[in-house]
């Protein structure tokens, strides 16, 4: 190990990276002795590059039939190994880094347990976009979010009442980490519609989204009946936004405790 500290910075390069990378993010990307690039698109990586000369891509260790487990590790152990080597790495990924980005949490935790500082800055997320883009508020009536294949093979408890965002749609019930193609993946996509028929009818309007990856591009959004959902086509990249049926009673219980009743409290919601 060289004698001279090395550190890690992950940061997130925002879902259409030449608007939204923020400018503390860029001011590390200038400054790292090296940045590897987990962007998978070939502007975005150029925008990176603009910023520092000495950018390596990760995404050449994506390989068909490959498992992502294998590829990630490798790629955190080339992140690692830098830091090792004493040197002030930067590891940019599309969006968020720490939301679907397995490699960047590891890195975190290996070059912290050697006792060498390391840190993650957020990035603009497909949630943040998701959100700005369908006028939909999780707040509004709380909301659950869960990736497609994890939805599928746990027992989870739906609640309706919530925005459902499940993630990586397309892959619903994909379960080896080498598929790279939707197409391989429409029995978990009646499975997944299936389910969520017993909680919604069967005309409850959902919705297929993309987050725009360029800045002159639009978001793909497509609105379609639940019961319609296993004809559909989602890419790698589609998440799936089951909007909520409403909000649900109030519980009287719990507001006598507070010494409110329901009437007292749509009230001052008025107001």
């Amino acid at each position: 190990m060289s004698s001279v500290q090395g550190s890690l910075v992950v940061v997130g390069t925002g879902i259409s990276v030449s608007g939204q990378m923020t400018l503390l993010t860029q001011s590390y990307i200038k400054e790292a002795d090296i940045v590897f690039m987990g962007i998978m698109n070939k502007i975005g990586e150029n925008v990176v590059q603009k910023l520092n000369s000495n950018c390596h891509n990760l995404d050449d260790l994506y390989q068909s039939g490959k498992s992502r487990g294998i590829t990630y590790t490798q790629m955190k152990d080339r992140i690692v190994e830098a830091v090792k080597q004493g040197q002030q790495v930067v590891a940019a990924f599309y969006g968020h880094p720490g939301v679907f980005v397995n490699p960047s949490h590891r890195a975190i935790e290996e070059v912290l347990a050697l006792g060498l500082p390391a840190r993650m800055l957020p990035g603009i997320s497909a949630e943040d976009c998701l959100v700005a883009d369908l006028g939909l508020d999780p707040a509004q009536f709380g909301c659950q979010s869960y990736e497609a294949t994890q939805f599928l093979f746990r027992k989870y408890h739906i609640d309706p009442y919530m925005m459902q965002i499940v993630w990586q749609v397309g892959l619903a019930g994909e379960h080896t980490h080498t598929v790279l193609n939707a197409e391989h993946c429409q029995n978990g996509l009646q499975l997944l519609t299936d389910t969520l028929l017993k909680h919604y009818p069967e005309q409850h309007q959902i919705i297929l989204y993309e987050a725009a990856t360029f800045a002159v591009c639009e978001p793909k959004i497509e609105k379609l009946p639940l019961i319609d959902l296993p004809s559909a086509k989602p890419s790698l990249i589609s998440t799936l936004v089951v909007p909520s049926l409403g909000l649900p009673e109030y519980d009287e219980e719990k507001l006598a405790k507070l010494g409110l009743t329901k009437e007292v409290v749509i009230e001052s919601r008025k107001s």
